[in-house]
């Protein structure tokens, strides 16, 4: 059994590095965390604008927001990555001079393929849940606060952790991030339909 599970582990390490899959996914990790904070801080700065806001209703349409994001995302970062990774594929096929559909190269990409869009699919189901969870357990106004407080901190925390990755100056960079959040609820305030109806 011992052995076993050391052939796959070190199948999965050459997958990885074969595929550059560590990169691809923290990309896609990223861009999904970031996409579900953000979606999320829209829909609960609209509710409450609207004026017509419970907890039930924020965490209903938050999870549901968050699941259908995370079904979009995964979907179709698989579409992409089926394409892109045969794409790799066939170069490093041509270029190595194997052509085999059952080749450690197809089975590298197709696994990269399924793990990215799986990361992509569950990233920004994680970053919806955070701003929605205070409603499970404050009031409608503190829970509010903290929400924004959650989703604007995650996004600082997140572009910090990019600018450590990258060795640029993490507090500019999560900064950046935060001011994406900013942004955003300013301008779901200002373009809410909610002043002209």
């Amino acid at each position: 059994m011992k052995d076993r599970i050391k052939k796959v582990r070190e199948r999965v390490n050459l997958y990885i590095e074969v595929t550059d899959l560590i990169s691809v996914s923290r990309r896609y990790f990223i861009i999904g965390f970031f996409d579900g904070v953000l979606t999320v801080l829209g829909l609960i700065i609209g509710s409450h604008i609207s004026g017509e806001i419970s907890a039930r209703l924020i965490i209903t349409a938050g999870v549901a927001t968050a699941l259908a994001l995370g079904i979009s995302s995964s979907w179709g970062a698989y579409e992409a990555e089926r394409i892109e990774q045969k794409i790799m594929k066939d170069q490093k096929e041509r270029a190595l001079l194997v052509n085999s559909r059952e080749s450690s190269i197809d089975r590298a990409h197709r696994f990269a393929a399924y793990v990215s869009s799986i990361i992509h699919g569950i990233s920004p189901i994680i970053g919806a849940i955070l701003p929605i969870s205070p409603y499970a357990f404050l009031p409608l106004d503190e829970a509010f606060v903290a929400s924004l407080t959650i989703g604007f901190a995650s996004l600082f925390i997140l572009g910090a952790f990019m600018g450590k990755m990258a060795g640029y100056n993490i507090f500019v960079s999560g900064f950046r991030m935060f001011l994406a959040g900013v942004l955003t609820a300013l301008i779901v305030i200002f373009l809410s339909p909610i002043h002209f109806i």
